[in-house]
């Protein structure tokens, strides 16, 4: 519980600046059913991601510095990592077997040491 009444409001308007900067980011990227869709890793939903990341975090900033509170920067701060999260591992899910997939596996190069080859050849024998 908040030890006086400004304490309240600042949460208050952490909160809601949480609220405005989800808002304005689910405006940039479609949803996460939609983008689970989608082939892993696909450019266009990570720029759009990043264009919402960026307007939100504006919001929180601006509501932060204009309370001239911490607290609403760690609260509304912690909203838009937790919504980034959510559409980064949407965007990572392979829509054929629905498990996130490695960026590794998407390039074709292994990124492992190669098994040697004991295989006998014919005209050795």
């Amino acid at each position: 519980m908040p030890a006086n009444r400004s304490d309240a409001i600042k949460i208050l308007i952490g909160v809601a600046a949480a609220a405005a900067g989800i808002l304005v980011y689910d405006r940039f990227v479609p949803s996460a059913a939609d983008i689970r869709q989608a082939e892993p890793y696909d450019t266009d939903i990570e720029t759009a991601e990043r264009q919402g990341l960026f307007a939100a975090t504006a919001i929180v900033l601006v509501s932060a510095g204009l309370a001239k509170s911490l607290e609403v920067f760690i609260i509304g701060g912690v909203a838009i990592v937790g919504i980034d999260f959510a559409i980064k591992h949407a965007n990572a899910v392979n829509p054929s077997t629905g498990k996130m997939q490695g960026a590794s596996a998407m390039s074709g190069v292994s990124t492992s040491y190669p098994m040697p080859d004991y295989q006998v050849d014919d005209q050795a024998a």
